[in-house]
């Protein structure tokens, strides 16, 4: 898609981006926010399919506890984290993250989330500083970060590994939950910074209009509008 772009005109971006749009207005799941969001950069996804392919994973889960969900979906089900292509595109993108069984911390965590909540175990994405976590919004002492497969961590555990990335002086407010609008904000943080570095040109200028449908990014309309100008 970089250099030559997908065909897209500038008329097509806003119906690429309505069902994103559509999906934020309507305060949807996460798995929707996130595929809506992948959809408009893969026109040819299914997204029906992708929630089915969660939906599969839901129903084969042997123990529907918080722990038990970690360790079965990033052991015995092989999701792990992508360190050889740590910000590629694809890591940003809830469909290829369950197809390829890879994926960033953030696209890790929704893909438990999502796990999670279709079999009644409510689970929270928690944005700390430089890396992601999910969390037990009836339990402020449990935490799992699904990048290392670690589960049952606590709020000091927490605090160690955000000193140990380097971190700066630490607030428990760090881990507070984070909503799930929120959570896609940052996904589109981390395509912004992927398309950018790879030169991807027009599947930047989708991002940069998906990320207008955000209040959080409204100031960024004219760097937006000006991205628009490869579909020329």
């Amino acid at each position: 898609m970089s250099g030559a772009g997908d065909g897209t005109q500038p008329s097509e971006l806003a119906d690429r981006v309505a069902p994103f749009r559509d999906a934020v207005l309507a305060n949807a799941d996460l798995d929707e926010l996130a595929l809506t969001m992948s959809k408009a950069i893969q026109p040819e996804l299914d997204v029906l399919s992708s929630m089915a392919d969660l939906d599969e994973l839901a129903a084969a889960c042997p123990t529907p506890t918080r722990d038990a969900i970690i360790t079965w979906l990033f052991g015995t089900e092989y999701f792990e984290g992508d360190r050889d292509d740590y910000h590629g595109w694809r890591n940003s993108c809830l469909d290829q993250v369950i197809a390829r069984r890879r994926g960033m911390p953030i696209s890790l965590a929704v893909v438990a989330i999502e796990v999670a909540r279709r079999v009644g175990v409510p689970m929270v994405g928690v944005g700390m500083p430089g890396h992601f976590l999910v969390g037990d919004p009836a339990d402020p002492e449990w935490f799992a970060d699904p990048f290392h497969g670690r589960t049952a961590m606590t709020v000091a555990d927490c605090e160690a590994l955000y000193a140990g990335m380097g971190g700066g002086r630490w607030s428990v407010a760090m881990v507070a939950p984070t909503p799930n609008r929120l959570v896609v904000a940052r996904m589109l943080n981390n395509l912004r910074v992927a398309c950018q570095r790879d030169g991807d040109a027009v599947r930047l200028a989708i991002v940069m209009q998906l990320r207008q449908q955000l209040p959080e990014f409204a100031a960024e309309a004219p760097a937006a509008h000006a991205s628009a100008a490869v579909l020329n």
